[in-house]
């Protein structure tokens, strides 16, 4: 029975009775159970794998950019888009001063009219 009074070091000692203390000259302790070294075997085919991926969403980016270049080239300007404005402007005023559809049946009643009139002087 160990007393309330022992050294520090017997107690370490009957600490390291109970418990074995043992010196590891691994970083990776397999002695628990695991035997692996926590999935590194795998390693080199997997950042392969992720280099090949990188290596076509790289291309997929160029392509991209590729396309908005093109799109940006065909890309009106602000200025060409107001140029546009002013012509829709123009074409609304002329349209607008277009007869309408009910005038023009009025015309042609008119016209219909003075015909059939010319045809019965004329008879």
């Amino acid at each position: 029975m160990s007393g309330a009074y022992d050294s520090y070091e017997a107690r370490i000692t009957r600490l390291g009775q109970v418990i074995p203390i043992r010196p590891h000259n691994n970083l990776v302790d397999n002695s628990m159970g695991g035997g692996d070294n926590g999935g590194m075997d795998d390693l080199t085919r997997r950042v392969g794998t992720l280099e090949t991926k990188m290596d076509k969403v790289q291309e997929t980016l160029v392509s991209i950019q590729v396309t908005l270049a093109r799109m940006e080239e065909k890309a009106a300007t602000k200025e060409e888009l107001s140029n546009v404005r002013v012509e829709v402007a123009e074409m609304k005023g002329r349209v607008a001063k277009l007869p309408s559809l009910a005038q023009i049946a009025a015309l042609l009643a008119i016209a219909g009219a003075i015909f059939k009139g010319l045809s019965f002087l004329h008879s």
